[in-house]
């Protein structure tokens, strides 16, 4: 192959540069010869400049024949050796008479002789150049002939090479098919395999849920029974009871939400919600919570924190608190005698300020069975609970040491535990916290103090549509000694803000005529001051949309329905200061509130105090220091008919009502309060139930998405779980029913209205006939 190319390239540098520059010689030294011999017959004076002219061009050629790559091959032949010879001696002549500038026809007529004398030598060289082109191209073809032998020959024996690959591949081939086929089968066995893991997975977490609704039924009443305790007349003690029972029942459900969602946590999809916490009073809670488990075991239960332990951390204080009751409960549990102790402590260092990270230590330390070698091998694994005596002994999930330890290393620290079988256990968790800063003092005293008679509260505009969330708000917000001026629409709170400047707007997001983010819109495009007050959304939408949507229109927060009292009062305290909280209660009934004189570590704020004596809050009138605002008169149909005495299905109450907002509720707006509002809309203005009844039954779709909306908002805000989740799904599905689709949601709603009614008739909660 390399021979070939060389070939080749010898052959083509003879064709294109040799043998044209062979001929181009010839062509200028017969050019030449001609003029000299002009010149030898000029009788007068030859043209010398001419003559140098036509010598230099041959001379140039004779040039490019010597320099030329494939003249090495032709310089030594005999016909190159004499033509050059004769060509240069007679140029050199032809030289030195143009140099003399030679007139004389002799001098050219001897130089003319000695050309044409050189002319067969000259032609001869022309010849012998083109029979070496020749002879080069049938070397080339030759060549190139033994090139394509030697090409078919190695092209036969990769054929054969192909064809004996081929073969092999189609071993292999049927080989890789048969395996996939077999990993198809095996896949199909997995898959079946994984659907039967998934449905009994989903039957698990069917049987959870149904578990979760068992446990919530009793835990939810209990929370609404104790909200409307907690508004009765008490004495100290007794409120402590209530306090204490309260948290632990709320914190309970906050476990048994943890419980139930093991798996999230598995998968680690839990997130932690980290806030300002005040360490003592965290520390002080567990103490209060577990020192009547102690006090009933007879066991010392010892708690301290240390002096130079950092007040406030960021941190989930529900998490925080969430490890250290499992720690202390573990420790309760499994010690018979003897004592408990709880160091909650930060190794010493230098001084750190808010962002820090501080090591957060809680050593829980008991003097109970302890555990063996291949008992802590295993303690933190799911369902563990140490040896099957001591499980069915003390019982429990095993759930809560595995659930603590995922927690704190969420936290960025962990669990670790030593422990002698029969002297007793030491378990140290270790949380990575940041210092924090308190809270503003505004927030922070929020809790605990209250404005004084003397001090005016707030003027606030509240846009409503609905007129039973109007009476709820007026209750609420009467109770705490603001005043309230009220706007059916956007349109009309505009107007209310015009005339008098408010302090604070809340404003619904669904209203007729002018919506609240059109009014909001509007409001900013006014002049100051109105463009700069703060407007708070006020709706039952949580959905992320809906928060762009109101900061979009330039509103300052989000309050979502049912408005809780609490988070009403922090939000307002936390813009306004004292301005914001409620009136403060009479002496001597704040004194009957009083908090027992018991050693232990301050405990989160109470929840706000009412007066002991509720006093009723009228279905057309509004608390004292609120201004309403004209509504127009909506006839009110006709009360609804008595329901006969019917036998209650278990599990009735907790299906159609939420009893621990309902408690929430009668704490906020007192318990006649309460009544009134839901007297006004299950019977002297039920217009909102009317409509919705009426439009189902008429099949109107257009309409169920705004009057489902608005039926779910009264619903909701009164705590009518079922009737609340009914408008919901009319609201969001209402636009597609079918005719039959709205007769059947039409029935479901008058059921659900009815067994409420009469649940409500039951407990005492409507008053009216």
């Amino acid at each position: 192959m390399n021979e070939l190319r060389d070939a080749r390239k010898r052959q083509s540098e003879f064709t294109e540069s040799f043998v044209p520059s062979v001929f181009q010689l010839e062509r200028e030294y017969l050019r030449f010869a001609n003029r000299v011999e002009i010149a030898s017959h000029d009788h007068g004076v030859p043209d010398v400049n001419a003559l140098g002219m036509a010598l230099d061009l041959v001379m140039s050629r004779v040039e490019v024949v010597d320099k030329s790559l494939a003249a090495a091959e032709f310089r030594n032949t005999e016909v190159f050796v004499a033509a050059r010879s004769q060509l240069q001696r007679v140029l050199q002549e032809a030289d030195a008479a143009i140099s003399q500038q030679a007139q004389d026809a002799q001098v050219w007529a001897a130089i003319s002789k000695e050309l044409q004398a050189l002319a067969p030598a000259m032609n001869a060289l022309t010849m012998r150049s083109s029979l070496m082109m020749s002879t080069q191209q049938e070397q080339v073809l030759a060549r190139s002939v033994e090139s394509a032998v030697a090409k078919l020959r190695l092209m036969s024996g990769l054929l054969v090479l192909l064809l004996v690959s081929a073969a092999v591949i189609g071993v292999r081939q049927g080989r890789v098919e048969r395996e996939r086929q077999r990993l198809e089968r095996m896949h199909e066995q997995m898959r079946v395999a994984n659907e039967k893991a998934d449905a009994a997975n989903a039957g698990k977490s069917q049987f959870l849920a149904n578990m979760s609704h068992e446990l919530r039924t009793p835990l939810n009443g209990m929370l609404g029974m104790l909200s409307l305790l907690e508004s009765t007349p008490v004495n100290a003690q007794q409120d402590d009871y209530i306090q204490t029972a309260n948290r632990s029942a709320k914190h309970l459900l906050s476990l048994l939400n943890d419980i139930l969602d093991a798996s999230a946590l598995e998968a680690g999809k839990m997130t932690l919600k980290p806030e300002s916490v005040h360490l003592p009073s965290l520390v002080g809670d567990v103490q209060a919570l577990m020192r009547p488990v102690a006090l009933e075991k007879r066991l010392v239960l010892s708690v301290k924190a240390d002096k130079d332990l950092p007040r406030w951390v960021l941190a989930d204080g529900t998490r925080v608190k969430q490890i250290m009751l499992n720690l202390v409960s573990n420790a309760l549990k499994f010690s018979e005698h003897g004592t408990v102790s709880v160091e909650v402590f930060s190794p010493a260092g230098e001084e750190l300020k808010a962002g820090d990270d501080v090591a957060l230590k809680i050593r829980v330390t008991d003097e109970g069975m302890g555990m063996s070698a291949d008992v802590l091998a295993k303690l933190f694994q799911r369902f563990e609970q140490g040896n099957a005596s001591s499980a069915r002994r003390h019982g429990g999930t095993g759930l809560g040491l595995e659930i603590s330890r995922s927690l704190a290393r969420r936290m960025g620290g962990d669990i670790e535990v030593s422990s002698v079988e029969g002297k007793g256990s030491v378990f140290t968790a270790t949380l990575c916290l940041p210092l924090s800063s308190p809270p503003n003092e505004q927030t922070t005293d929020a809790i605990t103090a209250r404005r004084e008679p003397g001090t005016p509260g707030l003027n606030l505009v509240v846009a409503e549509d609905n007129a039973i969330n109007r009476k709820y708000m007026a209750a609420l917000l009467g109770n705490m000694g603001h005043t309230v001026r009220f706007a059916e629409h956007g349109g009309i709170a505009m107007q209310e803000i015009q005339k008098e400047v408010p302090d604070l707007v809340l404003m619904d997001l669904h209203m007729p005529e002018v919506d609240g983010l059109q009014a909001t819109e509007a409001i900013r495009q006014l002049p100051a001051p109105y463009c700069e007050l703060p407007i708070i959304a006020l709706t039952a939408d949580v959905f992320e949309e809906s928060k762009d949507r109101v900061n979009a229109a330039g509103m300052d927060g989000f309050l979502s329905k049912p408005v809780n009292v609490h988070e009403l009062e922090k939000l307002l305290v936390r813009r306004f200061g004292l301005r914001g909280a409620s009136l403060a209660m009479p002496a001597a009934k704040a004194a009957a509130k009083a908090q027992p004189a018991v050693a232990v570590a301050p405990a989160p704020a109470p929840v706000p105090q009412v007066a002991d004596t509720p006093t009723p809050v009228q279905a057309d009138a509004a608390p004292t220091g609120i201004t309403p605002v004209a509504e127009e008169p909506v006839p009110a149909p006709a009360p609804a008919p008595r329901q006969p005495r019917r036998r209650f299905r278990p599990g009735d109450v907790a299906e159609h009502l939420n009893m621990a907002m309902i408690g929430e509720l009668c704490v906020g707006v007192t318990l006649q309060g309460y009544q009134s509002l839901l007297d006004g809309a299950m019977r002297t203005d039920a217009h909102c139930y009317a409509d919705l009844q009426a439009a189902l039954e008429q099949n109107n779709t257009a309409a169920l998405l705004e009057l489902g909306h608005s039926f779910k908002g009264v619903t909701a805000s009164l705590g009518l779980a079922a009737l609340s989740r009914l408008a919901l799904t009319i609201e969001k599905q209402g636009h597609g029913f079918t005719a039959d689709e709205c007769k059947q949601h039409a029935e479901s709603l008058r059921e659900c209205w009815n067994t409420t009614n009469a649940i409500c008739a039951r407990m005492g909660l409507i008053v009216s006939s």
